[in-house]
């Protein structure tokens, strides 16, 4: 059984506590267990506004290690997973929920939504960093009608997102990590995303086939060769501490939750 073991690369010795994300079980993952190897394990935290849910840590002398391990035997996807968080970053405004009116035939069915929805997803992106991420300052997000955007797997995939729910098809931001094939180290922050809807596939990860070259997106688990796992889903997520919520707009490896505003923390993990 796989075992992936997440260390802080950096001490943190600014950081009381700390938020660290828990896998859930999908069709391709099952989580077998979850160990907090340095720190102070303070116990479990469920997101106000989803079912995620994170491990509180005391870090230990600016340090903190969290081991992980999955078998490959298939789950079902929690129910929690395709309830919106309500947050900026998923939620579809009122001109994307007209675009998505635009291009998609009253009656069409699911499978179909999200195959259009998909091949608008990839005639408005190409991959690259963008001066600020996509709706990080609006209220919902935007409606790209035309033209050709930057964005990374986070852009791209929480727009799309957006345009599912927008399209009444349910789907969910996954942020997980991605080994490439022959390699066993990495760091947290790559993202994909999922669908719950009749006759489609349910994993998409449009962004690799934009960031390689792959042709037009297919719903592969892994369009990149490699291995890959999900850990937290949803954006903008809200966590009650006692003394404070901490909002954090993606959990992927150790955050901070000093203060308010979770904040990521430099992360690396080792396959084994």
């Amino acid at each position: 059984m796989p075992h992936v073991t997440f260390t802080l690369t950096e001490p943190t010795n600014s950081a009381s506590h700390l938020l660290f994300g828990i896998p859930f079980d999908t069709p391709e993952q099952t989580v077998q267990a979850i160990r907090v190897n340095r720190g102070t394990n303070l116990g479990l935290i469920r997101a106000r506004n989803s079912g995620q849910m994170a491990l509180l840590i005391s870090p230990d002398d600016g340090a903190a290690e969290v081991e992980l391990q999955f078998s490959e035997d298939a789950s079902a996807f929690p129910q929690w997973l395709f309830a919106p968080t309500g947050g900026a970053h998923e939620t579809p405004s009122p001109d994307l929920a007209a675009l998505m009116r635009s291009l998609l035939p009253a009656d069409a069915n699911p499978a179909d939504r999200v195959s259009a929805i998909v091949r608008h997803v990839d005639d408005r992106f190409e991959y690259g960093v963008r001066d600020i991420g996509l709706a990080d300052d609006t209220d919902a997000m935007p409606a790209l009608a035309c033209d050709t955007h930057l964005g990374t797997c986070v852009d791209t995939h929480s727009y799309a997102v957006a345009a599912m729910r927008a399209a009444d098809i349910e789907a969910a931001y996954v942020s997980g990590i991605f080994f490439p094939e022959g390699a066993d180290v990495s760091a947290p922050g790559h993202c994909w995303f999922v669908v719950n809807a009749a006759s489609a596939p349910h994993h998409w990860d449009i962004s690799h086939h934009l960031k390689y070259g792959l042709g037009p997106s297919t719903p592969a688990y892994n369009p990149k060769p490699g291995t890959r796992f999900a850990l937290t889903a949803g954006r903008d997520l809200i966590f009650p501490l006692a003394s404070h919520d901490v909002s954090i707009t993606i959990l992927k490896g150790f955050v901070d939750a000093s203060g308010p505003d979770g904040r990521s923390l430099p992360t690396g993990a080792r396959l084994s």
